[in-house]
């Protein structure tokens, strides 16, 4: 009998860090944008006369996550223009997190094993060469 209560309490124990494990987040993730853009750049380009005004953009991004320790990943993100290096990391509850890049962060959730909502912003202040930038997106594991 104590045999089997100590094999239910290794199995308890053995299930609860497999619990407490992160989901891969290793592998290539693709999205389209819904962005509010305030001037001209490398994934939002315009036409000199929209660069003072407020632009309604939709760009297709992918997110490729090369690496993940634990709750820590890298990667990259980008449009078919240009791509920039991503850090991110989860947080404790494993469904939410942060990541950045060059310019600006993201904040996502994760509601199953192949989707991401995201939401990234950028504004750079006393830089006028890049744009301000808010948009929230869903991508999906491929």
């Amino acid at each position: 009998m104590k045999t089997i209560a100590t094999a239910l309490v290794g199995l308890s124990a053995l299930a609860c860090a497999f619990a407490q494990s992160p989901d891969p987040m290793v592998g290539t993730w693709k999205g389209t944008s819904n962005s509010a853009v305030f001037g001209s750049g490398l994934h939002h380009p315009s036409l000199k006369t929209e660069e003072n005004a407020v632009r309604f953009r939709h760009v297709e991004y992918t997110l490729t996550i090369d690496k993940q320790e634990g709750r820590n990943f890298v990667g990259s993100i980008g449009s078919d223009s240009h791509k920039e290096i991503v850090l991110g990391a989860l947080a404790k509850d494993l469904k939410s997190g942060v990541m950045v890049n060059e310019h600006g962060m993201f904040n996502f959730t994760l509601p199953d094993t192949k989707t991401m909502d995201l939401c990234f912003t950028q504004v750079v202040p006393n830089s006028p060469s890049i744009p301000k930038v808010a948009s929230c997106f869903e991508m999906e594991k491929r």
